[in-house]
């Protein structure tokens, strides 16, 4: 299980994507300086302690959670190969809906607010997580192709 080198790439994935909860996504400051922070606990305006709580993002901060969730639990299914590559795909399909949805609700908050805003190096984490768990499926696939080969030998 640990030896693998898919397993490596599994844990990295999940660890990258639970450090988005740690970091905002994306900063808006619109057009009278009222600044607004966009993070997968909701989308907050003011800084610190004054942050007053506009919108929630409950959908997105699901979607990753099961996300990182799927990419842990993944590691322990090793001896289930197949399953282990129907899970990262899965999982590949979520870190998808999660840019969907991620810009849907910056989009759609930002011209509510009338704001203008940049995205955080938080945001590339899903595309780095999205690399991991395709490289973790290309590896659980080239050992599901060794053991069939071996058993077609026999």
């Amino acid at each position: 299980m640990i030896q693998r080198i898919q397993t490596v790439y599994l844990f990295l994935a999940s660890a990258i994507i639970f450090s988005m909860f740690l970091s905002p996504l994306a900063e808006m400051v619109d057009s009278s300086g009222n600044y607004y922070s966009f993070g997968l606990t909701g989308i907050y305006q003011g800084v610190a302690e004054t942050a007053i709580k506009i919108e929630s993002v409950l959908p997105l901060r699901f979607l990753i959670a099961v996300t990182a969730s799927l990419s842990l639990l993944t590691i322990f299914f090793y001896k289930r190969r197949i399953l282990q590559i129907r899970i990262c795909i899965f999982n590949l399909m979520l870190l998808i809906g999660f840019y969907v949805l991620f810009f849907f609700y910056y989009y759609h908050t930002r011209n509510r607010l009338d704001a203008t805003g940049h995205f955080n190096i938080t945001v590339i984490f899903p595309v780095i997580a999205f690399i991991l768990v395709f490289l973790a499926t290309r590896g659980i696939r080239k050992d599901e192709m060794l053991v069939r080969s071996y058993d077609r030998i026999r």
